[in-house]
């Protein structure tokens, strides 16, 4: 499975390869491990969250739902990836994050962020924002004007990429157990659909499948 070990917040907020140090060594505080469980929520709708949550490994996705039961993934996380920044910044979210794979999560109570220098922990928070931005509009685009195909090729691309920035890819591939079911809320498309794409990029020798990477 996908993981990286507890580190410093700033790397992970930066994108930048794991220190060895771990965030908890160098400020003192709390960095509890736990487990979820595939398709449970790791930051459940409409609550005030009391502790940031680092995933450390596994996917896990950002998701909204809709009142007739239809549900969008807008961000899928990688390990690294800082889950819930409104909760850092606000102590709100206006969104919920599920587990995608079974996913361990590294919990820092906001109280204790608190105490920390502001400054550092704002240019990190912005820095990361910014990325998170980027790979937003990207899919904008993707749902906007991109085909099936674009879109599935676009994401396999973009998680290589952020992967690979926290070591955990090679140069020609990665572990991927994210459901055709995640990745059609994901891509805007249905699962039927993902399913076809996919064979249209193995058939095309764009990509290979096999024991789940």
């Amino acid at each position: 499975m996908l993981t990286v070990q507890t580190a410093d917040l700033a790397d992970f907020l930066t994108a930048r390869p794991i220190e060895p140090e771990s965030f908890a060594k160098l400020h003192g505080l709390p960095a509890r491990e736990r487990t979820i469980p595939k398709q449970h929520d790791v930051l459940p709708p409409d609550t005030d969250p009391a502790s940031a949550q680092l995933l450390l490994a596994g996917y896990a996705g950002r998701y909204r739902m809709l009142r007739d039961g239809r549900r969008q993934i807008t961000a899928i996380l990688v390990p690294g990836d800082l889950c819930d920044p409104g909760a850092v910044l606000a102590r709100r979210s206006d969104y919920a994050v599920t587990a995608l794979t079974r996913c361990t999560v590294g919990e820092i109570p906001l109280s204790r962020i608190a105490v920390l220098d502001r400054r550092d922990l704002a240019v990190a928070l912005g820095h990361r924002l910014r990325r998170d931005e980027a790979i937003a509009r990207e899919w904008i685009v993707c749902l906007g004007r991109r085909s099936g195909i674009e879109r599935m090729a676009h994401l396999l691309c973009e998680l290589r990429w952020r992967l690979a920035v926290m070591g955990l890819a090679t140069e020609n591939g990665f572990e991927m157990r994210i459901t055709q079911n995640d990745l059609a809320d994901a891509l805007g498309l249905t699962p039927v659909h993902v399913n076809r794409v996919l064979k249209c990029l193995r058939d095309g020798q764009l990509i290979q499948l096999k024991g789940g990477a």
